[in-house]
């Protein structure tokens, strides 16, 4: 590898000892470890991933083969006071890795290259290596722990002394990493002429759900993860959602706990991502971590009623046994038939493990599964 003046060094290291990558540096210097994972989202979509608090303190690698080129806009916020262009208020990922870092963005948004964007909030990333190879180790073996290190241009490597380090880094896996995201006091946002109000326990909320709602016409209140039931139903909802978040979800138990009492008052409740999981759990079923986690934006579904949606997806956990104390599969991945949603026989509950408030494609996923919230509101 030829570094040029001026030209940052880096080494990805993964805890196996024996697997490292050298590349190039951009963002800010220094060095980190955690889980790696990946995303398969398009070049454009990379503000909203690293914003996403599903990603909290991971490392992240991206499939798209150049990313940078749309720059980073600005922290416009609408009437409600909601950033326009970010999932929340900082980046939530710990590390980057790109096969190519666009330094030259051309977009009419755009205040700052991503390279400034990260470092400013301390992020970061390696570039010019082989993430086509990384990305199958993770469809191979999973995610993996590791150390991004970033060095000033007259530092020095030393691989014997990383393949030491990466060996004391500790599994972040089972932390409680939902307390770092989730909202600490609750917060309201109420739209003109307001037709019902939604409970939100925030988990890693993205920005995104909140602007659904509210275009929806429907009054938001977020609380804390660790809200009780009891707390909740003060508030005269009428339902509530479970929001996507990261880690692992059986650390989860006050949430779990709370679900259950919701599942049986037949409160009118939805989940989303790490919340789909949740209800799972509180409903008796068991879930596990995939090996090929769900992490893109073109993934396909299939229904209970044999129609196919094309969905947005962030999560490395699923259910199993989803038929259940009078639950039933809602949804199915195409591609390895596990388990993306549920649905009460009797009761109006229902998930879904990917995104609907992100999801492309010529049927109107979010249309369809937030009409069907609303429908089960009574609203």
């Amino acid at each position: 590898m030829v570094v040029y003046k001026n030209e940052k060094r880096a080494v990805l290291m993964l805890q196996d000892g024996f697997r490292y990558f050298k590349g190039i540096g951009f963002g800010a210097t220094r060095k980190i470890s955690g889980e790696i994972t990946f995303t398969s989202i398009p070049g454009s979509g990379y503000v909203e991933i690293l914003t996403d608090s599903t990603f909290k303190d991971q490392i992240v690698l991206f499939t798209y083969p150049s990313i940078g080129a749309c720059g980073v806009p600005a922290r416009d916020h609408d009437e409600y006071g909601i950033l326009r262009h970010f999932e929340s208020d900082s980046i939530k990922v710990k590390g980057l890795i790109v096969n190519e870092y666009c330094q030259n963005p051309s977009h009419y948004e755009s205040i700052k290259t991503l390279d400034e964007w990260l470092v400013e909030e301390r992020v970061p990333g390696i570039q010019w290596i082989d993430t086509r190879e990384i990305t199958q180790i993770f469809m191979e073996k999973g995610s993996q722990i590791g150390l991004l290190e970033v060095y000033e241009n007259d530092e020095k490597i030393d691989i014997e002394e990383l393949k030491i380090k990466v060996q004391e880094i500790t599994d972040p896996r089972d932390n409680n990493l939902v307390k770092s995201v989730s909202i600490k006091n609750m917060k309201i946002f109420s739209p003109s002429n307001p037709i019902g109000k939604v409970v939100i326990v925030d988990l890693g909320v993205k920005n995104g759900l909140l602007r659904t709602l509210l275009h929806k016409k429907i009054d938001v209140v977020v609380v804390p993860y660790d809200y009780s039931y009891e707390k909740i139903i003060e508030l005269n909802p009428h339902g509530i959602i479970i929001t996507n978040g990261p880690g692992n979800p059986l650390i989860y138990d006050h949430v779990i706990t709370t679900v259950k009492k919701i599942i049986e008052n037949n409160i009118p409740t939805m989940g989303i991502g790490l919340g789909h999981v949740i209800i799972g759990l509180a409903a008796g079923m068991t879930s596990y971590k995939l090996t090929t986690e769900h992490r893109g934006g073109r993934t396909t579904v299939e229904s209970a009623t044999g129609h196919c949606f094309i969905t947005f997806q962030n999560h490395a956990y699923c259910l199993k046994d989803s038929d259940k104390n009078g639950f039933r599969q809602y949804f199915h991945d195409k591609d390895d038939n596990t388990n993306e949603g549920l649905i009460h026989e009797s009761k109006p509950l229902f998930s879904v493990a990917f995104n609907p408030e992100g999801s492309p494609g010529p049927l109107d996923m979010k249309n369809l599964i937030f009409n069907k919230f609303l429908d089960i509101m009574e609203v």
